[in-house]
């Protein structure tokens, strides 16, 4: 079914069948060609960006990137070493051969300048805006045109989906530890993830027999050819740069839990009864079946529980499962699910006790076809599962089609949190668009969400916790504030409003010497997503 889907989107590419928006690239059919087909204009972009500047002009320990894996996410898993230290480099800046590459570009295509619109999110923070500022600059130094084009962070996921853009400075954070998180992006059959509409048949190769062999060894080496292949070799994605953290937790709070993959930990805080946290986006979807972004996953994580967690090494820990069984040959799972865990609505009122049927409700609502998830690979195609049942109302069985090393930890991600289908069935078009049309089963339940300004949580009394993490020590109260502007949340953070405050700009050079300071490298890998079916001009 891959395979056929591959053809047949290829295709579509070769007919050239996405045209121009007005939001996007500008072009019709009738009076442009598909410019981003031409691998010169791929290859003019990728040359022209100075990523070692890009990075060095946000301050916020950003970096700059040597290709779509990044820095820190996985080590081969015989020689230890970081993905990034074996395969090394796989971009270049070079404005002369930008340049060079653009002349060709626009003799092939026969126009005297290419123009293109730029995509980028105005709600993401200002790293993102003077990112993609830096971006169209060294973009016009080789001979583009370049319109910015600034959009709410749901409405450029929107226009990316559709295909109704020219180039779009996007990323991925990734949700596990592992090159696949990365390498699935870009095969010619994933519709949801792969905006662009990169086709390669030597990539999609690579890539599939990476995921079926068992040798690590050779996978890891598919995966680093498969990278040059996407990168280096047909430009398909444009890498820019590894996003930084530079931030303030307040000191008397502790238990943030940072993860280089998958979600950040904010359900063990503690030190204060009320912690009051910054984000500077908002939720965008609390359906976590459906939702595709990491502020939304946080959240989720918070009022939601899966079968695991992610400890603070992210490593699993067991949660909704208080045991488990796993098959000799590593193939078959059968998970026992704590008699305390429960289904709890807005006032934290007991629904129902979460049953193995819950699990596999979960499961089927996410690969159907009716809710088109971005996400429906996750059970088949990153836990590996080949069929899943209710043994009896606490016993949940998966059987794997073979051993797989990141499955437990994957449990912890929210794709495969169980639901309770009659709620979802009541709620109809309404469920999960506020605090009331949502239950919950993890620590904290939601007890409010103003979007764009605020969400606040409190701890579920229902919910067990654990000798680590005991009830009485994580915070009673979590309110995230909603705040772009980074002046205005550092002002707040010295007023006592805020326990947390995330820096820019010089921000971060003034705040280095205060108590509390912050400064990590994210797993967010920050490239551009060239539409290369799309009419520019």
């Amino acid at each position: 079914m891959k395979k056929l889907l591959a053809i047949l989107l290829a295709l579509l590419i070769l007919v050239g069948c996405s045209g121009g928006g007005n939001n996007g690239g500008g072009g019709t059919e009738e009076d442009d060609v598909v410019i981003f087909q031409n691998e010169n204009v791929r290859k003019a972009i990728g040359y022209a960006i100075d990523r070692v500047a890009v990075a060095k002009s946000l301050n916020d320990g950003s970096v700059a990137a040597e290709g779509i894996i990044p820095f820190k996410l996985a080590s081969n898993p015989v020689t230890g070493v970081d993905f990034r230290d074996d395969q090394g480099s796989v971009v270049a800046y070079d404005v002369e051969q930008a340049k060079q590459y653009y002349a060709k570009a626009c003799e092939e295509l026969g126009k005297d300048k290419l123009k293109l619109n730029l995509l980028y999110g105005t709600n993401e923070g200002d790293s993102v805006i003077k990112a993609a500022e830096q971006i169209a600059y060294f973009l016009e130094e080789v001979g583009f045109e370049v319109t910015l084009v600034s959009k709410q962070k749901k409405e450029r996921l929107q226009l990316m989906t559709d295909g109704d853009y020219d180039v779009a400075l996007t990323r991925w954070g990734p949700d596990y530890a592992d090159p696949q998180t990365y390498m699935d992006l870009y095969v010619s059959y994933n519709t949801s993830n792969n905006a662009g509409r990169y086709n390669s048949a030597t990539y999609d190769k690579q890539v599939e027999d990476a995921e079926a062999t068992t040798d690590m060894s050779e996978r890891w080496q598919l995966f680093l050819d498969a990278e040059k292949t996407l990168v280096q070799e047909d430009f398909g994605v444009i890498p820019v740069f590894q996003a930084g953290g530079a931030m303030i937790i307040r000191p008397t709070i502790s238990g943030i839990e940072f993860h280089s993959a998958a979600v950040d930990n904010y359900r063990h805080i503690v030190g204060k009864d009320e912690v009051n946290l910054i984000t500077n986006t908002d939720i965008v979807y609390l359906d976590y079946q459906y939702a595709t972004d990491g502020t939304s996953f946080i959240a989720e994580t918070l009022f939601t529980s899966g079968l695991t967690e992610l400890d603070a090494d992210g490593n699993y820990k067991l949660d909704l499962a208080e045991s488990f069984e796993m098959s000799e040959d590593g193939t078959v799972y059968t998970f026992k699910i704590r008699d305390d865990a429960n289904w709890v609505d807005v006032n934290g009122n007991v629904v129902r006790t979460v049953t193995a049927q819950d699990f596999v409700d979960g499961w089927d609502r996410l690969i159907s076809p009716e809710l088109a998830s971005d996400y429906s690979w996750w059970i088949t195609d990153v836990l590996l599962a080949k069929s899943w049942e209710a043994v009896d109302e606490k016993t949940f069985k998966v059987t794997l089609e073979k051993p797989n090393g990141i499955f437990l930890g994957c449990l912890a991600f929210p794709s495969a949190f169980p639901i309770n289908k009659e709620f979802i069935d009541a709620q109809g078009d309404q469920y999960a668009t506020s605090a009331e049309t949502i239950l919950s089963c993890g620590p904290y339940i939601l007890k409010s969400w103003t979007p764009g300004y605020s969400y606040e949580f409190e701890r579920n009394a229902d919910y067990y916790f654990d000798d680590e993490y005991t009830a009485a020590g994580t915070a009673k109260k979590i309110v995230f504030r909603v705040l772009e502007d980074t002046q205005t949340a550092l002002m707040e953070y010295e007023a006592g409003n805020l326990d947390t405050v995330i820096l820019s700009g010089e921000q971060v050079d003034a705040n280095k010497g205060v108590e509390g300071y912050v400064d990590r490298l994210q797993g967010y890998l920050f490239y551009l997503s060239i539409n290369i079916n799309h009419y520019g001009e």
